[in-house]
C-alpha cells in the first residue's frame, strides 16, 4: 500500500513539475513584446495613474493614439489629457477596466470606440492582453476578474511564443509604424504619416456602418455600469466617436440612418453624447492606413473637433483656436515599369477598380476554366497594362485541384473570403515583404472569419522568412498569426 502511494506521488510530481516549469516561463523569461505596438500599454497605464489633478481620459482603440494630439487638446481645453486607446484587439472593455480605479473627482472620461461591431461589444483577446502585460505584470491586477478564465486559457500560447522569441537570435523589434517607439510620452502616435497610403483611399474590408446592430446590449450595460461608478467618484463620462473615412461609408447610408444611430446611442447609454457623428466623418485624404487611423493633418482636425465638443459639454471657452490644415495631397509616385503582358493572366477573371471614375487597377474576381484545372497558380502582376492589386471574395471558388497560390507583390488588398471554396488549397505564398502593404480585415477572429472565411482549415499563409515576425506581430495580420508560417 505504501509503495503504491509513493508511486502515485512520483507520477503526480512527474506531471506537476514540468507543468509548473512551463507555467513559470511566461513570468520569468525577460520581456519579449516590450518593443511591439502592444508594449505601449504599460506606459499608458503609468501615465493614467500618475496624474492626480483633474484630467481628460480618452478611451477607445487605436484610433485614439492615431487621432488625438494630447498637447494640442490640453492647450485647447486646459486640462491634462491621457490618451488611453491602443488596439481594438484588446477590446474596449479592457481599456474601461484598466482605467476605472484611476478615475477621480473632477475627471472627464470620453468613450470613443471605432464604429465597428468588435469595439462596440465586450470582445476580449487574452493572447493580446498577455503580450500587452508582458512589460509589467502588475497590470493584471487592474483587470476585471471576469477575464481571468480567458487569461488562463490564453496563457499557454503566450508562454510558448515568448519562449520561442526568447530563444531567437534577435529581440523582437517590428519595423515601421507599429512599434512602441512610434509613441510619444503622452501615448500619441508621433510617427510621421504625411498622407493617405491606401491604394483606393479607404480599406474595403472594414466599411463604416451606422447600423444600430453593431452595438451589443451587454456592451451598453457595461458602459452604463462604468458610467455609474465613475460618476459616483465625481467624474463626468461622455460618449463621442472615432475618426471615420467618408469613402468607407456604404452608399445607402443617409441622414436618416445617422439620425437613427445617434438616437439609439442617446436612448441606450446613460453617459451624454457630446458629438455628432457627421462631424467626425472626414475626407479620405485625412486618413493614413485604415478607415479609423488619421494622418498628421487628420490628427489636428480630429483633435480640434473633439476639443470643440468637450468645451461645449463642459461649458468652458476654448483656450486655443486650432487651425485646420488642408487635405494632404498624395504625391505622384512613379510606378515601377510594368510589362504589357503577364502570362498568368489567362488563368484569371478580372474586374476594373475605380477611384473617382478613373480605373486604377484590376481585381481578381474568379478563375477561367483553364485556371480551375491548375494545381499551382501565381497571380498576375499586370492586366491591360495596369497593376492587379486585389483578390476579391471567392476568387478561387471551384478550383478543386488547386494546392498552392503565389500572391505577387502588386496585390495589396485581400478581401474577406478571398481563398474560400478551394478544398485542396494548403499553401498561400505571400511574396510581399512588408505586411503593412497588404490590407486585410483586422477586426475579426482569424479562426472563423475575415481572410480565413471558407478557407480549407489546413491552409496556411507562407510569408518571407525575414518578415515573419513583422507579419506575426503586425497590426493588421496579428489576428491571423496562427495561420502564418515562414518560407523555408
Amino acid at each position: 500500500m505504501k509503495k503504491s502511494w509513493m508511486n502515485f506521488v512520483c507520477i503526480l510530481l512527474c506531471i506537476l513539475i514540468p507543468f509548473a516549469l512551463i507555467a513559470s516561463l511566461g513570468f520569468f523569461i525577460p520581456s519579449q513584446f516590450d518593443r511591439t505596438f502592444l508594449g505601449e500599454l504599460k506606459y499608458k497605464v503609468d501615465r493614467l495613474y500618475s496624474i492626480d489633478e483633474p484630467k481628460i481620459v480618452v478611451i477607445g482603440g487605436s484610433s485614439v493614439p492615431f487621432g488625438v494630439d494630447s498637447v494640442l487638446l490640453e492647450e485647447a481645453v486646459g486640462m491634462p489629457v491621457v490618451n488611453f486607446g491602443l488596439y481594438a484587439t484588446l477590446g474596449t472593455k479592457m481599456m474601461l477596466d484598466l482605467s476605472l480605479d484611476a478615475i477621480k473627482e473632477g475627471d472627464v472620461v470620453v468613450i470613443a470606440p471605432e464604429t465597428d461591431p468588435q469595439t462596440y461589444s465586450l470582445y476580449f483577446n487574452a493572447e493580446a492582453a498577455w503580450q500587452a502585460c508582458d512589460s509589467d505584470f502588475s497590470i493584471l491586477l487592474k483587470m476585471s476578474s471576469d477575464d481571468y478564465s480567458a487569461m488562463f486559457g490564453g496563457y499557454w500560447k503566450y508562454a510558448s511564443q515568448k519562449l520561442k522569441y526568447a530563444l531567437g537570435s534577435e529581440h523582437l523589434d517590428p519595423s515601421g509604424i507599429y512599434n512602441r517607439a512610434s509613441f510619444n510620452e503622452y501615448g500619441d502616435i508621433s510617427y510621421s504619416r504625411p498622407y493617405n497610403v491606401m491604394m483606393l483611399g479607404y480599406d474595403t474590408n472594414t466599411p463604416v456602418s451606422f447600423s444600430t446592430d453593431i452595438i451589443s446590449d451587454d456592451f451598453v450595460d457595461y458602459v452604463n455600469s462604468y458610467t455609474e461608478k465613475a460618476e459616483k467618484k465625481g467624474a463626468k463620462v461622455f460618449v463621442s466617436f472615432s475618426p471615420m473615412n467618408e469613402d468607407a461609408i456604404p452608399l445607402d447610408t443617409d441622414l436618416e440612418t445617422l439620425a437613427a444611430f445617434t438616437s439609439y446611442i442617446d436612448e441606450k447609454f446613460t453617459a451624454a453624447r457630446i458629438s455628432d457623428p457627421n462631424c467626425f466623418i472626414y475626407q479620405s485624404g485625412y486618413f493614413y492606413d485604415s478607415n479609423f487611423h488619421v494622418n498628421d493633418a487628420g490628427m489636428v482636425l480630429h483633435t480640434a473637433t473633439l476639443a470643440g465638443d468637450l468645451a461645449a459639454a463642459l461649458d468652458t471657452p476654448l483656450l486655443k483656436e486650432i487651425d485646420i490644415p488642408p487635405v494632404p495631397e498624395k504625391p505622384e509616385i512613379p510606378d515601377d515599369p510594368i510589362d504589357e503582358y503577364d502570362e498568368n493572366e489567362k488563368y484569371f477573371v478580372m474586374s476594373e477598380l475605380e477611384v473617382a471614375g478613373k480605373t486604377v487597377g484590376y481585381a481578381i474576381v474568379g478563375t477561367t476554366d483553364e485556371g480551375k484545372t491548375q494545381t499551382v497558380l501565381t497571380t498576375p502582376k499586370v492586366y491591360n497594362k495596369m497593376k492587379v492589386i486585389r483578390i476579391s471574395e471567392g476568387a478561387f471558388a471551384g478550383c478543386g485541384a488547386l494546392k498552392e497560390i503565389y500572391v505577387e507583390t502588386t496585390i495589396n488588398q485581400l478581401i474577406n473570403g478571398a481563398f474560400a471554396d478551394a478544398p485542396s488549397l494548403e499553401k498561400v505564398h505571400i511574396l510581399e515583404p512588408d505586411p503593412n502593404m497588404i490590407e486585410v480585415d483586422c477586426f475579426v477572429d482569424g479562426a472563423t472569419d475575415g481572410l480565413c472565411r471558407g478557407m480549407n482549415t489546413k491552409a496556411r499563409f507562407y510569408v518571407p522568412a525575414e518578415s515573419f515576425n513583422d507579419y506575426s506581430l503586425g497590426y493588421f495580420w496579428w489576428k491571423y498569426s496562427e495561420y502564418l508560417l515562414p518560407e523555408q
